[in-house]
């Protein structure tokens, strides 16, 4: 009986072997690919460019950094516009002992309206900067 190392390695063997099955319309399988598969040109050595990979820079996650917009007051105070609606809703809904206060509901969504405006600019700032730091660019001054 082949020990417990033996019979993983044998079904990993088997996990990478595979074969190209050629299926027609009734389902039956064919010995050649159909005229049509063999008319397409498939990428391979028919004069097709490939695809150009790309560039990965050196970090730790494998995949290529994604440049951050510079901030924004105006995007900033979209997000907090966004932010205010959704406090506002669950104010509302969520009043004390199934009271529902428009007013307190308003007040408190504009509140956190205004301080989130300035947060998420400089949430905007902080990462835009560092963005800048890790491609070894300068960031820019005011």
């Amino acid at each position: 009986m082949p020990t417990r190392k033996q019979r993983r390695r044998a079904l990993k063997e088997r996990r990478h072997e595979y074969e190209t099955v050629w299926v027609d319309a009734e389902g039956n399988e064919l010995e050649e690919a159909p005229e049509e598969v063999e008319a397409a040109p498939s990428g391979k050595g028919n004069g097709a460019k490939p695809k150009p990979k790309a560039k990965a820079g050196p970090q730790r996650g494998g995949r290529a950094l994604r440049e951050p917009p510079a901030p924004s007051w105006q995007r900033a105070g979209k997000r907090s516009l966004i932010l205010g609606v959704v406090v506002f809703a669950f104010f509302y809904l969520a009043g004390s002992k199934g009271h529902h206060n428009l007013g307190s509901a308003l007040l408190v969504s504009v509140l956190y309206t205004a301080l989130f405006i300035p947060f998420s600019f400089m949430i905007d700032r902080f990462a835009y900067n560092r963005w800048l730091r890790r491609t070894a660019q300068q960031p820019r001054k005011r």
